[in-house]
This record gives structure tokens, sequence and C-alpha cells, in this order.
């Protein structure tokens, strides 16, 4: 599903990820002298980077002093430790920030190890969008006295919420949490990602999975209930029909991935390490 492709542009290199839509990495460079050897950490750099795109910013000048291996440093493995970072006090990272952003272009001019860094970002979702989200859902979840449920309601609650307040975006145009929230019609990465921060702002530790779903891309969810994890598709439980008619689904509520037919997760979702980190129940979550 995450199609990488690498074009030569000159001095830069284009990276292209395929999710619905695309999310560009693209470096121009002009740099004098050779910086390109071991590369110094620079965890501050990180995260001005990070605060960048938590604030929506569209440019952010950076100076960075230090030697890196190579100029795909900048977006590939910066960007790569922004989505890592988890901070427990908001879910407008990690999983959610990473499909929040369509995409970035850097451009890189400096002499020796002294280099100015420019970024310009793009979004799915700006940053005024984001706080309505976080709003909306903060005044759904105090209507709903989701503090007084327990997890299981909360996970049923939010996974119905989404599938009757929103529907299936067949022009393939809108695809952030906005879209499915407050447009009311996404693609499934609309899906996931609102998903995603409802479960997490109610308590509920979860991911965002993505790989191929009937052989085309698709993402879903994993959410953790009493210790085990489980996968949820609320794209999947929100079919289309000829009549216009909503549906209410469960047939990929809470499900052991022997029960959830037609996924194939993406390579770093299906390691031995990633299922020791997120271990699945072996068997559907028995509710009815």
């Amino acid at each position: 599903m995450k199609k990488i492709t690498r074009l030569a542009l000159g001095l830069g290199i284009l990276f292209v990820i395929m999710f619905g839509v695309n999310f560009r990495y693209h470096i121009s460079s002009n740099v004098t002298n050779n910086v390109l050897s071991e590369k110094e950490s620079n965890g501050d750099f990180i995260l001005e980077v990070r605060e960048a795109m938590l604030q929506g910013d569209e440019k952010k000048v950076l100076q960075y002093t230090g030697n890196v291996e190579d100029m795909e440093w900048f977006t590939e493995e910066v960007i790569d430790q922004v989505y890592a970072i988890d901070d427990k006090s908001t879910s407008g990272d990690y999983d959610y920030l990473k499909y929040k952003v369509n995409s970035i272009y850097a451009h890189i001019v400096g002499l020796g190890n002294k280099l100015t860094v420019t970024y310009e970002f793009k979004y799915n979702e700006v940053y005024e969008e984001t706080m309505l989200v976080d709003e909306t859902i903060k005044q759904l979840f105090e209507k709903w006295k989701l503090a007084e449920l327990s997890d299981f309601e909360k996970i049923k609650k939010i996974h119905d919420f989404i599938i009757e307040n929103a529907s299936y975006d067949t022009s393939i145009t809108d695809y952030s949490a906005y879209d499915n929230l407050i447009g009311k019609s996404s693609t499934c990465q609309g899906y996931m990602s609102i998903a995603y921060k409802m479960f997490t702002e109610a308590g509920i530790p979860a991911r965002i999975i993505t790989g191929v779903g009937n052989n085309d891309s698709h993402g879903w969810n994993i959410v953790q209930l009493n210790g085990l994890w489980y996968n949820i598709d609320c794209t999947w439980d929100d079919p289309l029909t000829k009549s216009g008619k909503s549906l209410l689904l469960y047939e990929y509520f809470l499900k052991s991935d022997k029960d959830f037919g037609g996924h194939i997760r993406d390579d770093e979702f299906n390691t031995e390490d990633f299922y020791a980190e997120y271990p699945m129940a072996g068997e559907s979550y028995k509710w009815e």
C-alpha cells in the first residue's frame, strides 16, 4: 500500500507515498562543501519540526548545525521521528498527525555543517479544522456522559456514532477527520483518523493500521480492551447501499485477525515486534 517511488530531480529527490492522496517529501538543496558524513543527533530540531506541524504552520525556517549522512535525513528520518512521538496529553500527534499532513517540501542551503532548512507543509486538515474537531468531540463526550461508560460502551458508542454521522466519499476527495466529523463524508482515511482521535480522547488505546482491503489501499483501527487488541473497521461497517439507506453493521467490530477477512496489513504492522507490543486477541470480542 505505501508505495515509495524515487525520481531524480537534480540535487533533490522526490518521495511519493501513496495513501488515498499523495504524501510528498520533496527536497531541493544548494549546499557547498561536503556535509554528507555521520549525522549528529539533534532532538531539538526534530521537536521544532513537530511543533510547526502540530500548529499547522505552512512554512518553518530552521537552523541546523551538525553533519548528516545525506539530505534525505531532513525528510525521511526527521519526519519519521516526528510521527513516532506519542505525547499522551494530546490526540493530535502520532498516528493522527501522520495522516493529517498531505505533503512536505524541504529546501536546504548552507555551508559546511551550518544549514538553513525551510519546510513548507500542506495539510489535509488545517489547524482551525483540528480545533473544531477537538471541540466537537468534547461536546459530544459531555452530551453522552462518556466518563460514566465502561471501555466497551465507549468503543461501541464511538463506532456507532461515526457510522451514523458520516457516509463514504465516493468522489475520493475528502480525507480528513474534519471531513468525516463535520463534513459528514470521507474516504477510509477520514474514518480511521476520526476513530483514532475519538478513541484516544476517550482513554481507549488505539492505533491506525494501513494495508490492503479487498485488493485496494485501505486503513482501519485496532483498539485495546481488557488488555488485548481488536480490529475495528468503521468504513466497512458503514457500507454503501444501492438504495442509499444507511446501515449500521458490526461485521468488523472488535474482531480477531482470523475473523477480519479481506484485510492484509502493511509489513510494518505485521512483524513479530509489532504483535509483541500490540498482542491481538485470539478470539473476537463476544458482546451480543
